[in-house]
């Protein structure tokens, strides 16, 4: 029996912001198969790339990027730019390698997290729309 009904799935997906994307991630994150000692914590791929990014967007917002890049492991952070290559997502893909490249260097994190507020809708946007081509993902985390 799952522990979410796809009534409720679909209601935070239809809800298309940033709240519904934090739910979702929690979900995700009680599932049995969740590994925290993994680069992908066990989800697949698409599932770890949109909240890794969910992720990175909340670090840049309330911190900057570069807390993301100093606290992150570089094997996720490899897991995440290759996901996010196989999916096609080429100007994060573009941005996130930027980052990852140039974290330590002030000036540039500054112009990442500028690019990121800018363009925080669209990321969002992007999220859902990953998570829609991908149900039966969704679906298996959050049962």
């Amino acid at each position: 029996m799952p522990r979410y009904s796809d009534q409720y799935l679909s209601q935070l997906l239809a809800q298309r912001d940033y709240g519904a994307l934090a739910d979702l991630q929690g979900i995700a994150l009680g599932w049995d198969g969740y590994d925290a000692k993994l680069p992908s914590f066990g989800w697949p791929q698409p599932i770890f790339v949109v909240f890794e990014i969910l992720t990175w967007l909340a670090q840049a917002d309330r911190s900057g990027a570069w807390t993301y890049y100093e606290a992150t492991p570089p094997e996720r952070q490899a897991c995440a730019l290759a996901t996010l290559e196989i999916l096609n997502a080429v100007t994060l893909q573009q941005q996130y390698a930027y980052g990852e490249m140039h974290w330590q260097d002030s000036e540039a994190s500054e112009k990442l997290d500028d690019w990121i507020r800018e363009n925080e809708q669209r990321i969002i946007e992007w999220a859902f729309a990953t998570l829609a081509e991908h149900p039966a993902a969704l679906a298996l985390v959050s049962s």
